[in-house]
């Protein structure tokens, strides 16, 4: 019967009593069905009956499927791209109608952090906290991105989610059986793409070389769709499931079929200035040196107006030996943005930080000091820069020189006291990280006098530095009274710190600093392991902190932990020397402890 026939011809009163039958009808006949058949069948045939000829067939079919609610999810994701416009419109409106709650009780506090407000955040930040859950130590993050694989509306922030899980693994490492068991766990049954992805990718810890073939072939698939439903994939998505084929065509020595697919990933840029950041940075870890160079010559107009590009093509050259190449690239971009206006200024400090992140050292400090020198004297930019400079060179060991770096601020800020925008608190706290990193020369010098000297200078300057009362609580022979003396003040910035905390209990920094101070001095533990948490809950992604939870550790002799932590810190600041240097302490530590 066609319903929509008889409405338009039907009074309306004999109309209603006529189709309210025909409603009756069909929904006794869905009913048994219903008891007759799977439910997974019987999904899939309201999906299909969303399409039917009949009016009252699609509406009754709707309304069963909005009842299934998330049972029906992964079909109803799958039927948004259906042939059928009708079907396809239906199946979207169903899932607009769905309200995930994303947090579980379940869930551990930092991650609750996370989600607790995901659903009203824009794209790039839902994609930034995505990254987040993944750098969450302990694979603590894994069980709510398989909900965002399984659950986010979005097919492109699906599969992102995925992607970034896969990614959590070392490069070309198989999943270990804790993660396997939970992504099964989560993802068993689902028809979503991603969640195939990665119930495929498991398949990588059993039999690798069938993993990869099948492996390509959702490459493939993916690289299809990019063609045609831009709506259902990105070609970020597409590089990233690329990334993925070549890392384990390298492992399994199908170097042949990993070269084609780099030419692929190089074909996917379209030479948007950010993903090519991140593909540069990807083909140095890879060491792709041909691809790099291919890249470069595809995009050399991109390479040649951004600083960063041109210093990563000169560190693939110096890691191949052309170092006259690199030195020639690397100076031409610290030409880059000549000139000493703020704009100009703000782009060098920015590459010099940038630089630093990755490693590029000696380039990193001449475009600190190029700031510096063009800024002139009390320059706010040039200010950030020196301040920069030095922190860097003090994570080197190099602390006579950061102390110098700073002995120019504020002889600068001290010549002209009202030509700068700082004010006395502020030039108080340059003066004692300026005397802290003297005291830290003459330490390594073995000279005691000049160490103490300088200490006493910087706890003149500002008693409430935290690394210099940590230095001074760690002097040899101290006396009664000056032992007392460093005490006091430890107790008294620990009780600032918990007032700062509680004025704004969302700020990770005052977590972190009585953590710091109490975990290398002495306090409780237990409030600063539980302050340090906090301030990564807060801050998921910061090495520093991951660090003072590690000191934490190490203080109530937790060696196992302390080591975990510390290596998660080194792997988030892979170039900081102070880590670095620390986890080395740890793991020797660790060592001695397992003889005792």
């Amino acid at each position: 019967m066609n319903c929509e026939y008889l409405r338009r011809l039907i009074p309306r009163r004999i109309a209603a009593a006529v189709l309210g039958s025909a409603v009756l009808a069909v929904a006794g006949a869905m009913l048994l069905a219903q008891e007759a058949e799977p439910q997974t069948k019987r999904i899939n045939r309201l999906i299909e009956q969303l399409g039917d000829e009949d009016y009252f067939v699609r509406e009754q079919a709707q309304s069963e499927l909005a009842k299934l609610s998330f049972e029906a999810f992964d079909a109803l994701s799958a039927a948004t791209t259906h042939e059928d416009l009708e079907i396809a419109a239906r199946a979207r409106y169903l899932l607009g109608l769905m309200r995930v709650e994303w947090v579980n009780n379940s869930d551990p506090p930092e991650v609750k952090n996370l989600l607790k407000d995901y659903e009203v955040q824009n794209t790039a930040t839902k994609l930034a906290r995505m990254r987040s859950l993944a750098k969450l130590p302990d694979a603590a993050g894994i069980p709510a991105l398989c909900r965002l694989v399984r659950f986010e509306k979005s097919p492109v922030l699906s599969k992102s989610a995925a992607i970034k899980l896969i990614e959590m693994q070392p490069q070309a490492q198989p999943p270990t059986k804790e993660l396997a068991e939970t992504v099964r766990k989560h993802l068993e049954g689902s028809r979503r793409t991603a969640a195939v992805w990665l119930l495929s990718w498991l398949r990588f810890g059993q039999d690798p070389k069938t993993a990869i073939a099948d492996w390509t072939k959702l490459v493939e698939a993916e690289y299809l769709l990019l063609g045609r439903a831009s709506s259902q994939t990105s070609a970020q998505i597409v590089a990233g499931l690329v990334r993925i084929q070549i890392e384990w065509l390298k492992k399994l020595d199908q170097n042949d079929n990993a070269v084609l697919a780099m030419q692929r990933l190089i074909d996917l840029e379209k030479g948007d200035v950010q993903t090519l950041i991140e593909l540069v940075d990807w083909l140095l870890r890879q060491k792709a040196w041909k691809s790099m160079d291919e890249l470069y010559g595809q995009f050399s107009f991109r390479f040649n107006t951004h600083p960063i590009l041109l210093y990563s093509y000169a560190q693939a050259l110096a890691e191949q030996g052309n170092n006259d190449r690199a030195e020639q690239l690397a100076a031409k971009a610290l030409k880059r943005n000549a000139g000493n206006d703020v704009r100009q200024l703000k782009m060098h400090l920015n590459t010099a930080t940038e630089l630093r992140a990755r490693g590029m050292l000696k380039w990193a400090e001449r475009e600190y000091r190029h700031a510096i020198q063009a800024g002139g004297p009390n320059n706010p930019v040039a200010m950030v820069a020196q301040s920069g400079l030095s922190e860097m060179l003090h994570d080197q060991g190099k602390d006579l020189e950061a102390a110098k770096v700073l002995e120019g601020l504020v002889k600068a800020v001290e010549k002209n006291p009202f030509g700068v925008a700082v004010n006395r608190a502020g030039l108080a706290a340059i003066r004692a990280r300026m005397y802290c990193f003297f005291a830290r020369h003459f330490q390594q010098q073995k000279d005691r006098a000049k160490q103490c000297e300088y200490l006493d200078k910087a706890i003149e300057a500002d008693p409430g530095d935290v690394d210099v009362l940590i230095a001074c609580y760690r002097l040899p022979d101290q006396t009664p009274e000056y032992r007392e003396k460093i005490l006091r003040l430890i107790q008294k910035v620990a009780a600032e710190l918990r007032q700062r905390i509680a004025a704004n209990p969302n700020s990770p920094t005052p977590y972190n600093q009585f953590a710091w101070l109490v975990g290398n001095t002495q306090g409780d533990l237990d409030e600063a392991l539980k302050y340090s948490k906090k301030s990564l809950q807060l801050s998921p992604d910061s090495g520093g902190y991951y660090d003072t939870l590690a000191h934490v550790y190490f203080s109530k002799g937790d060696y196992e932990n302390a080591v975990k932590v510390q290596t998660k810190a080194a792997e988030l600041e892979p170039h900081s020397g102070l880590i670095a240097r620390q986890l080395e302490v740890f793991r020797k530590r660790k060592a001695e402890s397992r003889k005792q």
